[in-house]
This record gives C-alpha cells, sequence and structure tokens, in this order.
C-alpha cells in the first residue's frame, strides 16, 4: 500500500491545490513551509472569510483547516465547503482532545482527523491518502466519463432503473423520449409507461406503475413492445434487460427491430395469403380468432364471424370448367372485399367457403353486412356464367365463448341456410 501511495504521490503532488486555513501564526507558518516545499500550489488563510475568498478563486483539491476560530467555527466552514464540493478532500486539525468535536467532524464527512500539536509524518500520511483518494476519485470519473461515451455512441435507447427511478440513460434515451439529460431530478420509471402503445401483438403491460417488474416477472431476458415516441412514431423494440450484480439495479437496452417485424409481417403475409382470393388462408385463422376473442373479452365489445358458401360451386366447375370456377371464387373475394372495412377479416375457409370476421360488430350488424354482400352477389353478371348465389351463415361472439364453438355455431347457421333453399343468410339462434 506504501509503495502504490508513493507512487501516485511522487507523480501527482504537481497538480494538487491546497488551502490551508489557522488563526495561529507561528503553527500556520512553521505548516506553511512543509507544505510548499512539497505542492507547488498552496493558499493559506487566517480566518473563515479569508478561506472562502480563496476558495473561490481557486478550488483546491485539499483544505487543511482548524476547527477552532474566533468567528466561525471551523465545522461550520468545513459544511459551507460540503455544500460547495462533495469531493474536495478535508483535513480537520484541533488543539482539543475534544471527543464530541471527533464526532462532529465524521458527520461534517471530514476525511481525517488530526489533534495539536501536529506531528508531521502523521499529516503527511492522512495527505497521502487524501492525494491517493482524489485520483481514484479522478480514474472513477475518467471512467464514467468513458461509459456515457460508449453508451451515448450506442444508437439504441439505454437507461438503468434503480428502486423505481431512472438513475442513467443514454442520449437516443433522451432523443426518444424527450427526457433532458440537464434534468437533475430523478424520474420515475412509471414515466415511461406511456409510451407503451396497445398492440396484442407485443409486451403490455397490466399494470402500467409496474411495467419493468412484468418484464422481470416474465423470467425472459428480452421482450418485444411496441412504443410511440414524443411524436407519435410507431417503434418496435426488442428490450434486453439485466441485473447489474451487488447492485438495486437493472440495464435495460433497447434494440429497434421494426424493419425485421415489418420484413418479418410481409414475409408472413406471403406465406399465409390465398394467392387466387388475395385473402388470408386458413393456416392463420386460428391465431387470428384467438387474438379477437382476448381482445374483446379485454374491452367488452361483441364481434361476428360469417361463413359463407357458394351455392351449388362443384356443378360450375363441372359445367364451364376450374378456370370459370377460379374466376368465380376471384371475383367474390374482390365483391366481399370492396363491401367490408378494413378492420375486417376476409379469409378463405376452404374450396368454396370464406369467413369475414367482424370486430365491434354484434348480430344484427352481421346479418346486415352480409344481407348487402348476398345482394350484390345475386345481382352481379359473371361473364359466360349462370347466375351465381352464396349461402350465409352467421355466430356472434359472447363472452366464454370458445372459438371452436363459435365456428360451429356458424356452420350450423349456414347448413340452417341451405336447408331453406340457399341465397340466404341466417344468424345462429341456441333455440332453433
Amino acid at each position: 500500500m506504501a509503495t502504490n501511495l508513493q507512487y501516485y504521490l511522487n507523480k501527482h503532488y504537481k497538480d494538487i491545490k491546497i488551502l490551508y486555513v489557522e488563526e495561529e501564526k507561528f503553527s500556520r507558518e512553521k505548516l506553511l513551509r512543509v507544505l510548499k516545499r512539497r505542492f507547488a500550489d498552496v493558499h493559506a488563510a487566517i480566518d473563515d472569510v479569508e478561506a472562502l475568498q480563496l476558495y473561490q478563486r481557486y478550488q483546491p483539491d485539499l483544505i487543511i483547516c482548524d476547527i477552532k476560530m474566533n468567528q466561525m467555527s471551523g465545522l461550520e466552514f468545513i459544511n459551507k465547503m460540503r455544500a460547495l464540493n462533495e469531493q474536495v478532500q478535508i483535513i480537520a486539525t484541533t488543539t482539543y482532545d475534544d471527543q464530541d468535536a471527533f464526532i462532529q467532524s465524521i458527520a461534517n464527512k471530514v476525511n481525517h482527523f488530526i489533534y495539536k500539536p501536529i506531528d508531521l509524518d502523521i499529516l503527511l500520511q492522512a495527505i497521502q491518502k487524501s492525494v491517493y483518494q482524489m485520483q481514484i476519485e479522478k480514474e472513477l470519473t475518467k471512467q464514467k466519463k468513458l461509459s456515457r461515451a460508449i453508451l451515448d455512441f450506442q444508437d439504441n435507447p439505454i437507461f438503468v432503473i434503480e428502486n423505481d427511478e431512472i438513475i442513467e440513460f443514454n442520449q437516443a434515451f433522451s432523443n426518444f423520449t424527450g427526457i433532458s439529460k440537464s434534468q437533475t431530478q430523478l424520474h420515475k420509471s412509471k414515466l415511461l409507461s406511456s409510451y407503451f402503445a396497445k398492440d396484442s401483438s407485443y409486451f403490455y403491460p397490466n399494470d402500467m406503475s409496474r411495467w419493468y417488474e412484468e418484464i422481470l416477472e416474465t423470467g425472459k431476458n428480452a421482450v418485444k413492445m411496441h412504443w410511440k415516441d414524443t411524436h407519435s412514431k410507431d417503434t418496435i423494440f426488442l428490450l434486453k434487460t439485466a441485473a447489474i450484480p451487488g447492485t438495486n439495479q437493472y440495464l435495460f437496452i433497447c434494440n429497434d427491430i421494426t424493419a425485421l417485424e415489418e420484413e418479418s409481417r410481409m414475409n408472413r403475409q406471403l406465406v399465409l395469403m390465398d394467392s387466387l382470393t388475395n385473402s388470408i388462408n386458413r393456416l392463420e385463422m386460428d391465431d387470428i380468432l384467438e387474438m379477437e376473442i382476448r381482445r374483446a373479452e379485454r374491452l367488452g365489445q361483441p364481434f361476428s364471424i360469417i361463413l359463407i358458401d357458394i351455392d351449388f360451386f362443384k356443378h360450375v366447375n363441372e359445367r364451364f370448367g376450374q378456370q370459370a370456377g377460379d374466376k368465380v371464387l376471384h371475383t367474390i373475394s374482390t365483391i366481399v372485399q370492396q363491401r367490408i372495412r378494413e378492420s375486417d377479416i376476409f379469409v378463405r375457409w376452404g374450396g368454396e367457403e370464406f369467413i369475414i370476421l367482424t370486430p365491434g360488430t354484434d348480430g344484427n350488424g352481421a346479418i346486415e353486412l352480409a344481407e348487402s354482400i348476398r345482394a350484390i352477389i345475386q345481382d352481379f353478371q359473371f361473364k359466360d356464367i349462370d347466375q351465381i348465389t352464396c349461402s350465409f351463415g352467421i355466430a356472434e361472439f359472447t363472452r366464454g365463448k370458445a372459438k371452436n364453438e363459435l365456428i360451429l355455431e356458424a356452420d350450423k347457421a349456414l347448413t340452417q341456410s341451405k336447408n331453406k333453399g340457399r341465397n340466404c343468410v341466417t344468424n345462429y339462434n341456441q333455440e332453433s
């Protein structure tokens, strides 16, 4: 330890500025000679008033101060120094073997406490330790600046939470959230809850005030989430989190995967779309229906499904050929998609069967929509083909109903339409 201390002292003494505060002239001049032999930048004050002036002018790294003064006590002066600079090293001296002064010195964050008459060796050891501590703090400050530069170099938002407070973040995080680094106060983690966009495809907290705890409780080190920035721009992040060892801190890194998610969505659409009718194929319907059921349960909103079957489609293929049959499928798909809303979902369910999922629409609304489609198809003039009609079966979702039950009800209603002579709309009735 002594070798390390001596190394730092020899290397860094020339950079240290000292302020020495002592009223008694003989003691002040004696110690001043000792200090000036070892330090190039030493300033002496006879009282607290002069000491404050010298501190403000020279900003010393180390203060050696007598606790007992005629005007302000040394402890009051030290307290003022601490208010100005938390990091400045302070060595307190006193002629009194006073336990209370020692305790008060500790309370005022004095780094070292030395009794008078001052033992030069003890004082030099205290100075050595103070210089060593200053160099450690300078290294830590340098490391923090380097870490800050590395963080700010990252394009992805990065932040740290401790005890529900955002204690650190980089420039990318500041740009995304609008939270400024110049603001000295800590920010509550719940501030970030306002950036979550409701999207069933991504993580969304049940309790916004506990959003990051809910992420930790998943047991996963990464979740996908949908955030909107201060300009309401949508961004999909892969949020990675890790506990910082030995602390109550958690590191969060937001990797922007918006482009990847869009590409994945488009590729998925290509795989799950029916190329002939430009509708979603049956493989995707299970996931869509489950998602809509969860949404309807959460929001307490109805939705309906409309099952469509082309009447006597087998005869069309047999009489006019498969190419004509494909043209009928494509034309009916176009008619339906031009009639439904953007929020409605159109699925090719089977060979000549389709399903329309209508969010926020009850049975009556679904009947109205189905009737309008039925009439358009009935009146449409298919080239070189006799009149084409369709039969419709409708089922309305109610709380607690399973997806298979809902589809079965629509199928039963469709069967009823066929039994009535086809080209009609039937809403499922449990009593019928």
